[in-house]
């Protein structure tokens, strides 16, 4: 089977991360010949393309995962460039895969447009999901589309793969996303104060662990150098190394790490998909939607909540008290999650007629 996988290549670790998931696990229920890939977030599908490209060279047509439910400046209310009276013209199979709404609670959510070119998806797709980080709810709330949930594919990025440990020390990973800062903080104060109170609980970490920042996108790069800058045993991965064509690199990291701290879904998603456990810095829905989903609220910190700093020393000490537990949980859950992913792509080989 020759596939074209259509998914967000724009500069964000984690969307490369989660890419890493979908081809695992179509490598592992498909018959797959190769994969080749482009960027939603760039490549019209224009008639010509369809017809010369996607209906000849494929036989199946996967878009997703990601949170491609988002961007109400887009044509079409969200990622997938496509005029909504082409999309009938598709006559390969096509999927729609564990897709995320991403909307901010301040957007106002998806645009009537959008809306619609999203029915007009359903209406032709074989099969369209959403992941498991509370988009179901989200995009039912304000489409009245009611989708199945399914696994974010990042959690499968170890499905049949080896990645390579860069560290001889027990480390911590800290993510920190920074682009959209209003969104994320609220405003330039709490920034300020955010980063004031990490640094406290980097030094802290420091003293018992190598700290390792994980920029996932060039936005995130600055601020994390601010918050280490003047801290032993601290660092900043090397952002240029990574991103964006060796992301299975970035990967390995959260595999050996001791534990993550996170504030973008795929730092939440990319280390439990290995064991490891988490603490969910939340700034969007989908991040305590995920932790809701997995039993792991305990874990999970508002980042503009006034006591945020003794909250998360506090999340710190209760993770490193019942490691062990939380492993053994995580690996629980990623066994129902495969078993889910496998019963989906069931669902999917029958209506593609395989």
């Amino acid at each position: 089977m020759r596939i074209l996988h259509t998914y967000c290549l724009n500069f964000n670790i984690g969307d490369y991360a989660l890419g890493i998931g979908v081809k695992n696990l179509l490598r592992e229920n498909l018959n797959v010949d190769y994969i080749a890939e482009t960027n939603i977030q760039g490549r019209e599908f224009t008639e010509y393309y369809i017809n010369e490209v996607v209906n000849k060279k494929y036989d199946l047509l996967v878009i997703g995962g990601g949170g491609i439910i988002h961007g109400a400046h887009w044509p079409n209310g969200w990622f997938w460039l496509i005029d909504k009276e082409l999309i009938k013209q598709i006559k390969i199979p096509f999927i729609v895969y564990g897709v995320g709404y991403n909307y901010w609670v301040e957007e106002g959510g998806i645009p009537q447009r959008g809306i619609d070119h999203l029915n007009e998806t359903i209406k032709h797709a074989a099969y369209f999901s959403v992941r498991n980080d509370g988009s179901a709810k989200r995009i039912l709330d304000q489409t009245g589309i009611a989708a199945p949930v399914i696994p974010d594919p990042g959690f499968h990025i170890d499905l049949n793969t080896e990645y390579k440990n860069f560290e001889n020390v027990p480390y911590v990973i800290v993510q920190i996303a920074n682009d959209k800062p209003l969104s994320r903080f609220g405003s330039i104060d709490r920034q300020k104060n955010f980063i004031s109170d990490m640094i406290e609980v980097t030094k802290d970490l420091s003293k018992r662990y190598k700290v390792v920042y994980a920029p996932h996108v060039p936005d995130d790069v600055a601020i994390s150098q601010e918050i280490v800058k003047d801290i032993d045993n601290a660092e900043v991965w090397d952002f240029a190394q990574f991103a964006f064509d060796h992301s299975e690199m970035a990967v390995g990291y959260y595999k050996y790490a001791e534990f993550a701290i996170a504030m973008r879904g795929h730092g939440q998603i990319v280390p439990i998909g290995f064991d490891v456990p988490v603490i969910a810095l939340e700034n969007h829905p989908k991040h305590r939607g995920l932790m809701e989903e997995l039993d792991f609220l305990d874990f999970n910190v508002k980042v503009n909540q006034d006591n945020f700093k003794d909250e998360l020393f506090s999340k710190i000490e209760k993770l490193e008290k019942e490691k062990d537990m939380i492993i053994e949980k995580c690996k629980e859950i990623n066994l129902k999650l495969i078993d889910t992913s496998n019963k989906a792509f069931e669902t999917i080989k029958n209506r593609i007629n395989l």
